[in-house]
């Protein structure tokens, strides 16, 4: 049989304000197209269908009318709560739909409620594989509940100890497939993720997957292989400026026996987004090639350009951001480190931030301020 792993929708989301709801609504062409040529059996969406926890009507209309469209050609589609989605909202109702098809898993007492898949023509009524769809866990919720450190680690751990006892008492012939939306260490961020924690103890080893065949990630918006089995699928969508350098694409699982062989399926472009780096008049020349696209301009003038902005912006109207680069900064374009990124610790990230907007070292004033802020809000939180 074969299933298409995809994850981070983020239906609802802009791109600097720009609306992306028609990028949108083509790839969610392009996927249901891409199920019927490909004769897919189940769609996977690991986390973040929406892009906030209140959706506007169209994103919510828009994933009906998607769910419908594949539910009519036989296809099951499983969906997982991520940080961004309202775990109540989307699960809601998740019981009545789930023998038509649409199988949602939102809370902790979804964890073991397994997911046995057979392909459509299958002479048979053996499933093929088992399906476990591991909801976003935030540590400071839930580690109670497990009796585990308030780690992102710990709380996936438990789950997937859920997962393996259900499976060995319920599923043992079957393959294991698991969904997960979680940062997993070796995977690259970009700009356009919410943090999920501080001083790495948002990191879990992909050793926590073991036992399934394959884990279908989410969260992680560039598309990655962590492991030839722990894999993330990406973002349909480009986010962020840097993330647009990563091709998009979905993974297509052949699920044969106890083995499950992941191949990659590109993705188009449904938005243009481009960054351009020269001086002013190189930038101006070069204008007419990206004037339906989205731009960010990082000029390399040695002097700043009077009135820069406004006549950029009459020869690319897509323009939404603009800077300067200085001398030693002017070598290939590089995407986000995020691995290291999660390493630092909080005063860190905070100590880096206000450097790199301002220019100076954080003041005692502001970094008081910060730790005080950061003490309430995980006050709050726990």
């Amino acid at each position: 049989m074969r299933i298409l792993h995809t994850s981070d929708w983020h239906l609802g989301r802009t791109f600097f304000g720009v609306d992306l709801h028609r990028a949108h609504a083509a790839f969610l062409d392009f996927l249901v197209d891409t199920v019927v040529d490909s004769e897919v059996d189940a769609v996977l969406v690991a986390g973040d269908v929406y892009d906030r926890a209140i959706p506007p009507q169209e994103s919510l209309e828009l994933f009906d009318a998607t769910a419908q469209r594949l539910l009519a050609a036989g296809v099951h589609l499983v969906v997982s709560s991520g940080n961004h989605d309202s775990f109540m909202r989307l699960g809601m109702g998740r019981r009545l739909v789930d023998p038509a098809g649409l199988h949602v898993r939102t809370r902790l007492s979804d964890i073991d409620w397994a997911i046995p898949l057979r392909a459509r023509d299958s002479r048979d009524d053996d499933p093929a594989v088992v399906v476990y769809a591991i909801p976003y866990l935030e540590p400071g919720l839930v580690h109670a509940r497990f009796g585990v450190p308030r780690t992102h680690t710990a709380v996936l751990g438990a789950a997937m100890d859920r997962v393996r006892a259900h499976a060995a008492a319920h599923h043992p012939e079957l393959p294991v497939l698991v969904m997960a939306h979680a940062f997993v260490a070796g995977g690259a961020g970009s700009e356009s993720e919410r943090d999920i924690g501080i001083g790495g103890v948002g990191v879990a080893p992909a050793s926590v997957f073991d036992g399934a065949a394959y884990a279908a990630l989410g969260h992680l918006h560039r598309p990655q292989a962590i492991t030839p089995a722990v894999r993330y699928s990406g973002s349909p969508i480009p986010f962020s400026f840097t993330e647009a350098l990563t091709p998009k694409q979905m993974i297509l699982l052949d699920v044969d026996g106890p083995t499950i062989t992941p191949t990659a399926v590109p993705v188009p472009e449904f938005t243009a987004i481009a960054t351009l780096r020269g001086t002013f008049a190189e930038i101006v020349a070069g204008a007419a090639e990206h004037a339906e696209s989205l731009v960010a301009v990082e000029l390399t003038d040695p002097e700043r350009v009077d009135g820069a902005l406004g006549r950029l912006r009459q020869v690319l109207p897509g323009l939404i951001r603009l800077s300067y680069l200085r001398a030693g900064d002017l070598g290939q374009l590089e995407l986000p480190d995020a691995a290291a990124a999660a390493a630092r610790s909080d005063g860190e990230v905070f100590t880096a931030f206000v450097e790199d907007v301002t220019g100076r070292a954080a003041r005692r004033g502001e970094i008081d301020r910060f730790e005080t802020a950061l003490a309430a809000a995980l006050r709050e939180d726990a």
